[in-house]
């Protein structure tokens, strides 16, 4: 019987340059929090774009 040794791959992301704040490389790459909550009008506004979705989902069997 073999063992197969699972080795992650080699990192390819070179670390930031010494002395870069890491928000402001986030920031310079366009990055936004993942979890962060959209503003009212723009939950309302995804919400309006999204209603066609919504009441054919609501009415499938």
């Amino acid at each position: 019987m073999s063992q197969v040794l699972h080795t992650p791959p080699p990192s390819s992301a070179a670390p930031p340059p010494a002395g870069e704040d890491l928000a402001a490389l986030a920031a310079r790459h366009g990055l936004t929090v993942s979890g962060a909550r959209p503003s009212l009008v723009e939950y309302v506004r995804q919400l309006w774009d999204r209603r066609h979705f919504i009441l054919a989902f609501s009415r499938a069997k």
